[in-house]
């Protein structure tokens, strides 16, 4: 019998290719199952399609002798990791009598001053608008936040989701004048 009249199997190559992806798609939606990897995880990681041609992430595919895919992975592309959402850093710095205290919320850095003399230590201080968490300006994609003072000076320095630096001066006072005055420094390293 000549094998264009022959009727497929299910062990051929094609039906092996079958089981094959579905046997892959199969082990990855046990591991999100079992919460070791996220369903972005998963998606953005497909099982490789088994014609030789592409992978589900775009890489480039070749068979090798033994009818085996070969693909090269993409260089991943970094993206910036976007700052948390709610209050996620505190930090605090004196000058006198008057505490800074800052926190990074939402991306963005509000300082509370705070008067430590006084009959009742320690009084929040109310900026204008009768506001006590002030927002110091600068970037909106902080991660972390660091006070210190220097003279008559709050210096807030700020790491932002995408690993710039920036410093901010501000006039020390009581409340604390804002907006800030903010400066990027050179790129650390990124090691």
């Amino acid at each position: 019998m000549s094998p264009e009249h022959r009727a497929p199997t299910l062990s051929g190559p094609p039906a092996r290719g079958r089981r094959k992806k579905v046997g892959g798609l199969a082990s990855v939606a046990l591991l999100v199952t079992l919460g070791l990897v996220t369903p972005a995880a998963a998606i953005a990681h497909t099982v490789t399609t088994h014609g030789g041609v592409a992978s589900a992430d775009g890489a480039k595919c070749k068979r090798d002798g033994k009818g085996k895919d070969k693909c090269k992975k993409p260089k991943p592309t970094p993206t910036p990791t976007p700052p948390p959402t709610g209050c996620n850093d505190i930090d605090s710095a004196v000058q006198g009598m008057t505490k800074y205290v800052s926190v990074v919320c939402s991306g963005q850095v509000r300082v509370l001053s705070v008067n430590e003399a006084g009959p009742n230590p320690p009084t929040p201080v109310a900026g204008p608008g009768n506001v006590f968490w002030q927002s110091v300006g600068g970037p909106t994609n902080v991660f972390d936040a660091t006070l210190s003072v220097f003279d008559a000076k709050l210096l807030v320095t700020e790491l932002t989701s995408t690993g710039a630096v920036w410093q901010g001066i501000c006039t020390s006072t009581l409340p604390l004048t804002v907006p800030c005055t903010f400066t990027q420094m050179p790129t650390p390293p990124n090691t």
